[in-house]
């Protein structure tokens, strides 16, 4: 009928804000490493880290295999061994993957290429979330949700990464010359609240996100105990530290004090003496 107003799909809302959602993760895991050259992307200093690059592919390769695979009908992936190179560890799939503590002796794909990959995921993802048939939406968004806290997990271990990697560099290069200091403040009096114990609840609820392992909401039993008001500031670990507290085997438990002794750790990582200071 003329001047009938066209009725908005019952998710079209919904499909709206996903696309935004992924649009605003996504860049802000580029934005983290715009201040990388093209070398920082690509080291891996230790076992437990991984290259910039590998986490960038990874995000996508989640994408890639959960969603766009399984429902956005004639996809082509990016490239027929990035299922193999980008899975971290998920055993169910066939492609098997790379080993995790070599995944900074990769020179290839180049950093280029992955962004380029991104650009493709990002496209097809957008296409998905706007043209996947009805039936298939509550799916879609259900996993959408999972990649998108997936990413924002990666984001954290990006920065992670970034900093151990930069720390291991004798040259102490800087990530970000535009961070403000913070000047040096006197912390308020430390005080302890007493908590009684006894049978709580922990979990997650049945609502909101949560990954599988945060629930389900369980009881257990607490011994009653005293939690600080506040975080302990790097003034008062100094003062532990300059106490001999890495010396006392009882205050720490046993798995600490034997990796203290085989590393012969005198501070946190991070924390450095110059000039006797």
């Amino acid at each position: 009928m003329a001047g009938a107003r066209l009725e908005r799909e019952p998710d079209a809302d919904a499909r709206e804000q996903a696309v935004a959602d992924y649009q605003s993760i996504r860049a802000w895991s580029e934005y983290l490493c715009e201040p990388l050259t093209l070398e920082d992307h690509v080291i891996q200093t230790v076992v437990e880290t991984s290259p910039p690059k590998w986490h960038l592919a990874h995000v996508s390769w989640f994408f890639e295999t959960f969603l766009l695979q399984p429902y956005l009908s004639g996809y082509q992936p990016f490239h027929p061994r990035f299922d193999y190179l980008f899975n971290s560890y998920y055993e169910q799939l066939e492609s098997g993957y790379w080993p995790r503590p070599e995944r900074g002796l990769l020179s290839r794909p180049t950093v280029a290429e992955i962004y380029d990959y991104r650009r493709h995921v990002d496209a097809a993802m957008e296409r998905l979330i706007g043209t996947c048939p009805a039936s298939d939406w509550p799916t879609v968004e259900e996993r959408l949700l999972v990649g998108f806290n997936h990413e924002q997990q990666h984001q954290e271990l990006l920065l992670t990464d970034i900093k151990h990697n930069f720390a291991y560099n004798p040259l102490r290069p800087t990530y970000r010359e535009d961070l403000p200091t913070s000047d040096v403040v006197t912390a308020d009096p430390l005080t302890f609240s007493t908590f009684d114990g006894g049978l709580v609840q922990i979990g997650a609820g049945d609502s909101g996100f949560a990954y599988d392992n945060e629930r389900p909401r369980h009881r257990v039993y607490l011994q009653a105990y005293r939690l600080a008001d506040r975080l302990v500031t790097n003034m008062e670990f100094l003062r532990f530290m300059e106490d001999g507290g890495y010396g006392h085997p009882g205050l720490w438990l046993s798995d600490g004090w034997r990796v203290i002794g085989r590393k012969g750790w005198d501070a946190p990582r991070y924390w450095e003496r110059i000039d006797g200071e």
